[in-house]
């Protein structure tokens, strides 16, 4: 049985001071008529179920008369509001670390079957977010929260002046299409095929101000554990231990993995489609938070790392956590030295 897709209680924390703070309507009401227990919102570990939280939305639009109330949240957000995904976020090197960190720990926020994906071009950054099951589609309100979100922890995290360079959405402008411009302060396409925000690569690769690496490891650890007592059961996690125990032996691939949890690979992908994730990702993930820590530790030399996570030789190994981490192993650790003797 597939467990009820859950958010943060602080979601609805957040829609219940946008609703009294810009609106004047007291937000009580509306959450009891949406099923919900106000009282929950104070409490941080508590998650309300997602659907609930949908007929949240559709009523304070009603209340409001405002279809662009997501914007007015998702751009109120504070870091604190995404648990310690958004702790990890302020520490990050870069905003691309950031937004990736954001695609591998999204289910902190909402559990709902999800692909935030960070791909690279020559001149770009594109952020996409996927709903691959259609039985939980993407309303356009708590989608627009959601982007907003992501780009106003971008400016919290550097400056209120911080902007992508486009936004596509999947729905229609609700006659407020300059509504979408100004708070976003960028062209904003609607009825496209694809959720997604545009950045230029300087604004993302730049490095940020509060960079802490030790808080960084410190809060992805918390989001691990926090991600695994939500839901033990979770797919992801039996493939990701898997991958720790296998990938020094050379042999961790799709097809051995799917073989020790009993399943087909094609089974294998359609449940982990259904966490909102893939084998890549999960690879990539496991390989470079191993890689980060075992550069850290100072204790293996390159080559037995590249061994230690499976990679044919060091030059492959180096150019990965190139990829993953905007720097050579030997820079980050010189990086993570700089940053301890200064903490």
């Amino acid at each position: 049985m597939t467990k009820e897709p859950t958010t943060l209680t602080s979601v609805g924390k957040l829609i219940a001071e946008v609703l009294r703070d810009n609106y004047g309507v007291e937000p009580e009401p509306l959450f009891r008529k949406a099923g919900l227990d106000p009282d929950l919102m104070d409490d941080a570990s508590a998650r309300y179920p997602r659907a609930k939280l949908m007929d949240l939305w559709d009523v304070a639009v009603e209340a409001t008369g405002d279809p662009c109330i997501g914007l007015a949240v998702g751009f109120s957000l504070r870091p604190t509001s995404y648990h310690a995904l958004g702790y990890s976020w302020m520490a990050s090197q870069t905003l691309r670390e950031a937004l990736e960190r954001l695609s591998r720990y999204y289910r902190v926020i909402v559990t709902v079957p999800l692909q935030v994906d960070l791909i690279e071009f020559d001149d770009r950054y594109e952020l996409e977010v996927i709903y691959p099951d259609p039985s939980y589609p993407s309303p356009p309100i708590p989608l627009d929260s959601f982007l907003a979100s992501i780009v106003r922890l971008c400016r919290t995290a550097t400056s209120p002046h911080f902007h992508p360079i486009e936004v596509w959405v999947n729905h229609g402008d609700f006659d407020r299409a300059g509504e979408y411009v100004k708070q976003f302060n960028a062209p904003v396409r609607f009825n496209m095929d694809r959720n997604v925000l545009f950045f230029d690569k300087p604004s993302l690769d730049a490095p940020l101000p509060g960079d802490n690496i030790e808080l960084v490891k410190a809060n992805d650890k918390v989001a691990e554990q926090y991600l695994e007592h939500l839901d033990p059961s979770r797919i992801a996690t039996d493939v990701r231990k898997l991958l720790i125990d296998l990938l020094p032996t050379g042999k961790a691939s799709q097809q051995v993995i799917a073989k020790r949890l009993n399943k087909s690979v094609s089974t294998l992908q359609r449940q982990l489609s259904a966490e909102g994730t893939t084998f890549r990702e999960i690879q990539d993930g496991t390989r470079q938070t191993l890689a980060e820590e075992y550069v850290r530790d100072g204790k293996h030399s390159l080559a037995q790392i590249a061994y230690l996570l499976g990679f044919s030789d060091q030059s492959n190994f180096s150019r990965a956590f190139k990829r993953w981490s905007g720097a050579t192993p030997s820079e980050f650790q010189t990086d993570d030295d700089a940053s301890r003797r200064s903490s």
